[in-house]
């Protein structure tokens, strides 16, 4: 058992306060002989400066140490931090009256400042192997499968039982991005292409395109904002929306077999919700 130590003080209001000398006793307490420190009741006796806990109060306005038997919730480094200071305390040469200012200048010398070293990740150390992913697939509200119509470019059409294979499993990977509740950053690729859908501005409107990426290199953590889609879902209907281009939906054509682009009519005519099946690896 740890005994534990209560240092505070008080000072008068009407004067400055004094230091007593410490008790050769009390000092031998916080020497550097373990025996003492780890000691089940503490020095058998102590000097007039040093009181039980339960003892009256001070009343004479001096800085007065006290030291408890009773058990507290104190950690075994704020005893050490009591010791510490008491040490220093003693080597410090001072006048036995100060005021606030002198004060400070002691903790200044009791308490030694740290640098606090913020750590920054570089994104070439986080190894691909860390990015989670899952494969799935997409239908739209309309049950429109998405098909790879050219080397690259995604069309929606309704398929017949003999052609499912035709629909594209994406490889969604789970990227940087502003996380939140709600939404969770992804990305799109095709499962065993270099392909990636990606948003980018064409004759001043954002658009949606398959873009060839290297896959030594990809996919990684920290994707480029242009492949980088926010997922939202609700009730098991998902919606992508643009990191590049917030309230920029991936979306579908009422029409049949028609390219997927970006839109923005959340809810209107075109469909950006999506039912999503996972797949197993």
């Amino acid at each position: 058992m740890v005994t534990h130590f209560l240092l505070f003080t008080q000072v008068s209001e009407a004067s400055m306060a004094t230091v007593p000398e410490p008790a050769n006793e009390v000092m031998a307490y916080y020497s550097d002989e373990n025996d003492l420190l780890f000691e089940a009741d503490g020095p058998k006796q102590m000097k007039c400066c040093v009181q039980h806990l339960d003892l009256s109060s001070v009343g004479d306005g001096s800085i007065q140490l006290q030291i408890s038997h009773q058990l507290y919730n104190k950690s075994f480094r704020q005893v050490v931090s009591v010791i510490v200071a008491m040490e220093k305390l003693k080597k410090i040469p001072c006048s036995q009256a100060f005021q606030d200012d002198g004060l400070r200048s002691i903790f200044s010398l009791i308490f030694e400042e740290e640098p606090v070293i913020f750590e920054t990740y570089n994104d070439e150390l986080l190894c691909d192997a860390s990015v989670q992913s899952l494969n799935c697939k997409l239908q739209d509200k309309e049950q429109k499968s998405l098909v790879l119509a050219s080397p690259c470019v995604l069309k929606a059409l309704h398929l017949l039982a003999r052609d499912v294979n035709r629909e594209v499993v994406f490889c969604m990977s789970f990227v940087q991005g502003d996380e939140s509740e709600d939404k969770i950053p992804v990305a799109l690729g095709l499962k065993e292409k270099n392909l990636y859908l990606s948003c980018v501005m064409k004759g001043g409107r954002p658009t949606l395109q398959l873009e060839e990426v290297d896959p030594k290199t990809y996919p990684k953590w920290k994707m480029e904002k242009r492949f980088v889609f926010n997922k939202t879902e609700i009730k098991n209907v998902v919606e992508f929306e643009s990191a590049l281009y917030p309230n920029w939906y991936i979306s579908t054509s009422q029409a049949e077999e028609k390219p997927i682009f970006l839109g923005q009519s959340k809810g209107g005519h075109d469909i950006t919700d999506f039912t999503m099946e996972i797949i197993s690896p």
